[in-house]
């Protein structure tokens, strides 16, 4: 990783106001949002895109010498940081085979049972499609 994919800045938030650093490699997944790894809470946070970037501004000169220290703090954050999302990404693409049913003796076609099992019939289908036109 790169230093020039991370930014550092000062979020100026009032009593939450803290250094903060940006990671262009870090998405959301979505463009209202980003995340940002806020210092005073040492975590990284998804924030609101439109809020938090009017209340970013450039380091000082007393702040920029805090930047190794902060990337290191970034660094160790990142590494226990999950995604929102990441998680769908690790459902596997296919699943395990089937097992084989067991293998039923009888096959009775003069039982009406689907009904249990809540299968609707072209009957009910048709119902409903003109309940939807209703409206």
């Amino acid at each position: 990783m790169g230093n020039n994919q991370l930014q550092f800045k000062y979020l100026d938030a009032g009593a939450k106001s803290s250094i903060v650093v940006i990671d262009s490699d870090l998405s959301t997944s979505n463009d209202q949002t980003l995340y940002l790894f806020h210092r005073q809470r040492n975590q990284i946070i998804e924030y609101r895109r439109d809020i938090v970037e009017a209340k970013l501004r450039e380091l000082t000169a007393e702040e920029q010498k805090m930047a190794k220290e902060l990337q290191q703090a970034y660094q160790q954050a990142r590494a226990q940081f999950t995604p929102r999302g990441a998680a769908a990404q690790l459902i596997p693409e296919s699943a395990p085979p089937a097992k084989p049913s067991p293998a039923r003796d009888t096959m009775d076609d003069s039982d009406d049972s689907d009904d249990d099992i809540g299968l609707i019939d072209d009957d009910d289908l048709m119902d409903d499609e003109d309940e939807e036109d209703e409206d």
